[in-house]
């Protein structure tokens, strides 16, 4: 039934069209030999982010630019996510439907899982996400080798991931509470995490050979701010964006149950476990100036698995009552379907227009293909514009999917055209469709 519903709110919405960063990551990935996957580990492309990168290789070597595939490429990233979480709550003891109601409650949240999904780039966070859930069982397994391995993948993925380390051996050291957690607890887990700090180091050495970005020299929008009204502003809604939807779970389990009966051993834990991964996950995010869903997608993964303890206790004290509130749950995300469905239009119709304008772009100028120029005319007060399926790379979405020779400006008035008939096309969007001057 879960499956179903979330089949029914996303499936009509994957592949529509790739927009803004999507263009990118494609002409980043052309990757053909040994030399090029080099290229891509020591290049500078602003963020260092080399394994999302080779994803967009493996696809467009696949599916070429179809972005139908790139999206069944998202969806499996989502699946194998679920799974993980699962093994993880399960590791950390729950039972199968605790640990599945642990997976309901991240994957339908109405923060960022659909931003994620949708947006052919979100999969930066899907990526994160796999690596560190196994980076995780791997270190809960007393594997830390493996889990130093995953850790460095996830660092490679998304900056985020440079919290494990810490985040993981804080784990490891309030396994039986933060009460009862001792030196020699803590030290033990200092020592044993040495493969966590080498994937750390081997990180930052390879991420500033290839020239990318740092706390220095990052955009503003991605420098790390400390002033309070920022701070603040950000903690409150990512504390929205995670915790909501867990809370609400939470609370109708805990309430389905007498208040006497305490929660068991290993129930704290994972709620302990939940609580550390949500903030370690946030602790670089919430000083980034720029706010995004996708920085809620990691970290609502902790609200999920403590939310997931309360119904632990329900199930395990008074079955029928459990079964009645995920019952209730269940008929909640169907009644919601419709307004999952409106939220997904906007990352729906940028994709939309982005195919119809390159679509309408390749044709004109296998009708006329002597075009130097091409000038792109947005129009600001439309539901969706160019700049919405673009941003600023328009030039590389027409070099890429159309001509390799051509330049593409894009502006408000056909006054401020150069250059002769043959060599010129002028495309104007008007009524949410990319249309040709003249035509």
């Amino acid at each position: 039934m879960l499956a179903a519903l979330f089949a029914a709110i996303y499936s009509d919405a994957l592949g529509h069209g790739f927009v803004k960063d999507d263009f990118r990551w494609i002409g980043a990935a052309d990757v053909h030999s040994l030399d090029d996957v080099r290229r891509v580990f020591s290049t500078n492309v602003g963020f260092y982010r080399p394994i999302v990168t080779l994803s967009f290789a493996i696809d467009r070597d696949i599916w070429k630019f179809d972005p139908r595939g790139y999206a069944i490429t998202n969806v499996m990233l989502l699946a194998a996510d679920a799974a993980l979480l699962f093994m993880l709550a399960r590791r950390l003891s729950l039972s199968s439907a605790s640990a599945l109601s642990a997976v309901a409650m991240w994957m339908f949240n109405f923060h960022g899982i659909n931003m994620a999904l949708l947006w052919i780039s979100g999969r930066t966070t899907l990526l994160l996400c796999v690596f560190s859930l196994a980076a995780t069982l791997a270190w809960i397994r007393r594997w830390p080798v493996a889990a130093g391995l995953f850790t460095l993948a996830a660092m490679l993925c998304k900056e985020e991931a440079l919290m494990l380390p810490p985040l993981l051996v804080m784990v490891d050291a309030c396994s039986g509470g933060f009460r009862h957690m001792s030196s020699a607890t803590a030290h033990g887990a200092i020592r044993r995490s040495w493969p966590l700090w080498a994937a750390a180091g081997i990180y930052l050495i390879a991420r500033a050979q290839s020239g990318a970005f740092g706390l220095a020299n990052a955009p503003d929008y991605y420098r790390l701010t400390f002033q309070p009204r920022v701070v603040i502003k950000n903690a409150t809604e990512y504390l929205d964006r995670v915790a909501t939807w867990a809370a609400v779970a939470a609370i109708l389990m805990f309430t389905c149950v007498p208040r006497a009966v305490p929660l068991t051993i290993a129930e704290r834990r994972v709620i302990r476990v939940g609580v550390l991964w949500c903030l370690w996950m946030f602790a670089i995010t919430v000083f980034v100036p720029t706010r995004s869903s996708l920085y809620a997608v990691a970290p609502s993964m902790g609200s999920a698995l403590a939310a997931a303890a309360f119904a632990s206790r329900a199930q395990r004290v008074a079955p029928p009552r459990f079964a009645l509130v995920s019952t209730l749950l269940i008929a909640v995300i169907a009644s919601a379907i419709p307004v999952y469905r409106m939220r997904n239009r906007g990352l729906v119709e940028p994709g939309d227009l982005s195919t119809q304008a390159l679509n309408e772009i390749t044709q004109a100028t296998q009708e006329q293909p002597h075009v130097r120029d091409i000038l792109l005319l947005d129009e600001p007060g439309a539901p969706v514009t160019l700049t919405d399926a673009f941003g600023a790379l328009a030039p590389d979405a027409v070099r890429l999917f159309v001509a390799p020779g051509v330049h593409v400006r894009m502006g408000a008035s056909v006054t401020a055209t150069t250059g002769n008939d043959e060599e010129l096309l002028v495309f104007r969007l008007r009524g949410g469709r990319l249309v040709r001057e003249g035509t």
